[in-house]
């Protein structure tokens, strides 16, 4: 049994006649008797009976014909789908990165289709931690990502800019009235950070150890929106990557004056994996416009603080 023999099978059941079926497919009459009776002997059954000039399934043929137009409809909405997904004008782009990297994604986007006018690109976002994001790439689940450097010879990258982290502390704080502030004076503060699995929070624990510096840690969380929350209703202070949407409700961000390192945002990608063209095209346009996330941060409103 092939897929040509089913093709022809469900095209003479639909039209009920061979003449038709054969001027349908583009084959001689011959050619189709001649597969129809092999698909026959290999089920073991006859699936057509002439009545008159026309052609009817036989019950073993009403039976077998549902599942050979599923499974046609079911090849056939892959084949389009696959087309779709290497077609660079109407592929699918898949994208992960940090979730405080939203507002430059979404201006990132926005700004590739409005340069490229590939408008009918489907863009799949999703928010991923730094180990997360490294395995996707291997695994070939995600085309590109927005993320720090990943050190792993199969992983490639263009540097697009730095995020600086600041210190977010509620409005009511006595920290909120400073122009910077330095990590020393967090020693005894409530203090919200990120959780152990995070890049980040292994990091923030380093430079404060490396300071010297104590705060009482009330909460570990992993996502930039929970600390955001935590700090405006006034439960705690903590250091985060700036927010690119303005500062959250309730919240100011102050400067650090320490000379800890910004964070450098890399767009990744499996130089060992197939890049679908729509991926490509996008991968080409945020490389080629260099600092895309620092020339984000000089357009965005609320990114001064």
């Amino acid at each position: 049994m092939n897929l040509r023999q089913l093709y022809y099978f469900k095209t003479i059941a639909e039209l009920e006649h061979y003449t038709r079926a054969a001027e349908t497919l583009y084959v001689s009459q011959s050619s189709l008797s001649h597969a129809i009776r092999e698909l026959e002997n290999e089920l073991h059954v006859e699936l057509f009976t002439r009545q008159g000039r026309n052609i009817k399934l036989t019950k073993h043929g009403e039976l077998f014909y549902p599942h050979v137009k599923k499974t046609i409809e079911t090849l056939e909405n892959g084949i389009s789908q696959l087309q779709d997904y290497i077609d660079p004008n109407r592929g699918t782009v898949s994208l992960s990165a940090f979730s405080s990297l939203d507002a430059f994604v979404s201006d990132a986007i926005v700004q590739y289709l409005s340069a490229t006018g590939r408008v009918d690109v489907r863009f799949q976002y999703e928010h991923d931690g730094f180990h997360e994001i490294h395995q996707k790439l291997i695994r070939g689940e995600i085309d590109l990502a927005f993320s720090t450097k990943i050190d792993d010879p199969r992983i490639d990258g263009v540097r697009i800019g730095a995020h600086r982290l600041v210190l977010l502390v509620p409005e009511k704080h006595p920290f909120a009235k400073k122009e910077s502030i330095s990590l020393k004076e967090l020693s005894g503060e409530n203090f919200t950070t990120y959780d152990a699995d995070s890049q980040l929070g292994v990091q923030i624990k380093e430079y404060l150890r490396q300071m010297d510096v104590r705060p009482n840690i009330v909460m570990e969380a992993r996502q930039d929106i929970v600390i955001y929350g935590l700090v405006s209703s006034g439960h705690s202070v903590a250091i985060t990557p700036l927010p690119l949407s303005g500062a959250p409700y309730n919240v100011t961000p102050i400067p650090i004056s320490d000379p800890i390192p910004q964070r450098d945002i890399y767009l990744l990608w499996n130089k060992e994996r197939y890049m679908p063209p729509a991926a490509g095209y996008f991968q080409d346009f945020i490389a080629g416009k260099k600092a895309l996330f620092d020339q984000f941060l000089l357009r965005c409103p609320g990114c001064q603080p």
